[in-house]
């Protein structure tokens, strides 16, 4: 049993190669692995920035194109802004300072605005909303709702019998309780709200989304189409669920590339992941590229 248990485990049973041929054919022709092929993936996107997903066997860039089908990403950035004194006002309202290292020959900005929430993942969605309601919401409610529940006992206390005045004001202190309790039970989080920027250097459209949801674009990823330049960032740091961006219409709408589930980029493993020093973990064409279209929804 105990050698049993010490192992390694069997890579190698994780994807039938053996038994579909592909491993005596790869070894009878090695340069037969999809080299040269482009395999589009349908289904709920791909994560850039999976292992075994960054280059093909001849060294080529893996995912080459990521593309959002669905319509959970696009946002509206028809709005038309130049900044003053540095500063740009959001579509949220914020401020949003820009960083002195940003070119923008125009000075024209397109704004947006975007719910994460429609770019999370489910499972994701329920951990940022815990973690929020933990951060932003919990630590105020309970304070409120600990000091009413003081003075109402503190009031009972000096008035057992209250009448007139001191009737409406027992009534009032019990319905504070009542509405703090009630707000308990119907909290519901809309998610942040991040504000994206649209402008072009001269050479292409650059994005930059808001994710610090303070302004402060300097801590902010400025990204460009994938397809031109291969950029991703992580979109929350609770998870490392990676983003990239296309831009369309001269600016006037962005497509935000992210995740549904994992499946996607579990199907794109399988038929085409490509592991330099564990070519045991190889998907069936190591060599093939993978374009993404995302057309699963949460």
């Amino acid at each position: 049993m105990a050698s049993a248990i010490d192992k390694e485990f069997p890579v190698w049973a994780l994807l039938p190669k053996r038994e579909t041929g592909v491993i005596s054919f790869l070894n009878k022709y090695p340069e037969y692995d999809g080299r040269g092929t482009v395999i589009a993936i349908f289904d709920s996107g791909v994560d850039p920035g999976a292992p075994g997903l960054q280059v093909t066997s001849d060294g080529k860039p893996k995912v080459i194109d990521r593309i959002d089908c669905s319509g959970a990403g696009d946002v509206d950035t028809s709005t038309v802004a130049e900044a003053k004194n540095g500063e740009l006002i959001g579509i949220s309202g914020r401020k949003l300072k820009i960083p002195p290292n940003w070119v923008n020959p125009s000075g024209v900005y397109h704004l947006g605005i975007k719910n994460a929430f429609e770019l999370y993942p489910s499972k994701l969605k329920e951990r940022v909303e815990k973690r929020r309601k933990e951060e932003l919401w919990d630590p105020q409610h309970k304070l409120a709702l600990a000091e009413a529940t003081r003075k109402l006992q503190e009031f009972e206390a000096k008035n057992p019998q209250p009448v007139g005045k001191d009737k409406l004001k027992k009534d009032d202190l019990e319905s504070q309780v009542e509405v703090l309790n009630n707000l308990e039970k119907k909290y519901c989080d809309v998610g942040p709200a991040y504000d994206c920027i649209v402008f072009h250097d001269g050479d292409m459209w650059r994005v930059c989304i808001d994710t610090s949801e303070k302004g402060d674009l300097a801590s902010c990823r400025v990204l460009g189409p994938f397809r031109q330049t291969r950029d991703f960032a992580p979109l929350t740091q609770l998870d490392q669920l990676h983003y990239s961006v296309n831009v369309h219409n001269d600016g006037n709408t962005l497509e935000i590339v992210g995740m549904c589930s994992s499946h996607g980029t579990h199907v794109a493993a399988i038929a085409a992941a490509y592991f330099p020093d564990a070519p045991e973990k190889n998907g069936i064409a190591p060599g093939a590229q993978i374009v993404s279209l995302t057309i699963g929804l949460k």
